[in-house]
């Protein structure tokens, strides 16, 4: 019985020695840069530095780059991998960039390769670079972000629960969208300022091309109306002084809906608030206070939900999936959206949670 143990666990001990050999002699890559220009693709991949090394320098550098280029995608990173002496290993990829020409020229080339590579696993997540290659962004390292392919995904998923300008969305999902008849797709976008990288909003896609950018304001907006944020801040002026603001915060309530109607679509917008900061001095112990207060933000409210569909229309790229909806409702195509009226039906419900009221000595 002894002899029988004994043979069962050594196995153990010889797979994990196998493994751990196996994983030093592949090129663990965690990002994918993609440019296009003249004519050619440009590939960056960012690859964690595995390599024990008694040199300081060596052991402070968690990553290196290989680039390569090629007239397609295929002769691209057939480039870059004959320039490795380990075999390169995508499981782990975390971030891939896309330069802003691909995504205009080229974008159905790259869901095609990156699909079809058994290899690649489509759990990670896709960005766009805004006003820098794509191979700028994903070398901009710090002492404190010395991954930018690990930093690039903790800034998306922190921003999500925080500042909602970000979207949680794999390649897979995006992918999905894109061929998708009923509805278009949008991703994360990245711009360098010196050496901080920085969320800079959403990239709309209509089809398989880039269509336009939302900045983060506009980003926040559309993510309440696709009820993907968890933060959404207004700021309402004082009614006596217009210089200074009262800011409340927003969360969704029962979500954000369409509602059709011949040529005209309603927007059913159900938040609740409460009440972050106040230099005009309300008195919270009013009821009527809040009534006040919501009856002033429906309509800001309602101003930035219309400057974000307004672009939506002008630009016919439907990443509410409002054709979706409507399809699902009736299975007929809504193809012509973007010409029918839109109106709002926006409830706040501000409530008093944390708030201080301030009380003079003599009352």
């Amino acid at each position: 019985m002894k002899k029988l143990l004994l043979l069962l666990i050594i196995p153990l001990f010889l797979t994990g020695c196998y493994d751990y050999q196996e994983l030093n002699n592949r090129a663990i890559i965690a990002g994918v840069a993609i440019d296009y220009e003249e004519d050619a693709f440009h590939i960056d991949l960012e690859i964690l530095n595995n390599k024990k090394s008694s040199n300081q320098e060596e052991e402070s550098s968690k990553t290196y780059y290989v680039k390569g280029s090629g007239p397609t995608l295929d002769k691209a990173f057939q480039d870059c991998h004959s320039r490795l002496s380990k075999e390169p290993y995508y499981s782990h990829l975390k971030i891939l960039i896309l330069g802003e020409e691909v995504a205009k020229e080229k974008l159905s080339e790259v869901l095609d390769y990156m699909i079809r590579d058994a290899a690649i696993r489509n759990i990670f997540l896709p960005v766009l670079a805004k006003g820098s290659k794509a191979s700028e962004i994903l070398e901009t390292t710090t002492t404190e972000n010395p991954i930018v392919s690990t930093s690039i995904q903790s800034m998306i998923e922190n921003n999500k629960t925080n500042d909602s300008i970000s979207i949680l969305k794999d390649f897979e999902e995006f992918t999905s969208e894109i061929i998708d008849p009923y509805r278009d797709g949008y991703i994360n976008t990245i711009s360098k300022d010196e050496d901080t990288l920085l969320l800079s909003g959403i990239a709309a896609f209509h089809e398989y091309e880039f269509s336009f950018f939302l900045d983060t304001e506009e980003a926040i907006t559309f993510n309440t109306l696709n009820n993907d944020s968890t933060n959404y801040y207004i700021n309402i002026p004082c009614e006596n002084k217009k210089e200074k603001y009262i800011t409340i915060k927003l969360y969704q309530n029962d979500g954000t809906s369409f509602e059709f109607q011949e040529n005209n679509i309603t927007v059913q917008s159900k938040l609740n608030a409460s009440i972050i900061e106040d230099s005009c001095h309300y008195d919270f112990r009013k009821p009527d206070t809040y009534n006040k207060l919501a009856n002033l933000a429906k309509p800001l409210i309602e101003e930035e939900y219309q400057n974000v569909i307004n672009k939506l229309k002008e630009e016919k790229t439907d990443i509410l999936g409002i054709s979706d909806q409507y399809y699902k409702k009736y299975r007929t195509p809504l193809d012509s959206w973007y010409t029918w009226n839109f109106a709002y039906g926006i409830e706040v419900n501000i409530n008093k949670n944390g708030l201080i009221f301030e009380v003079k000595e003599n009352e």
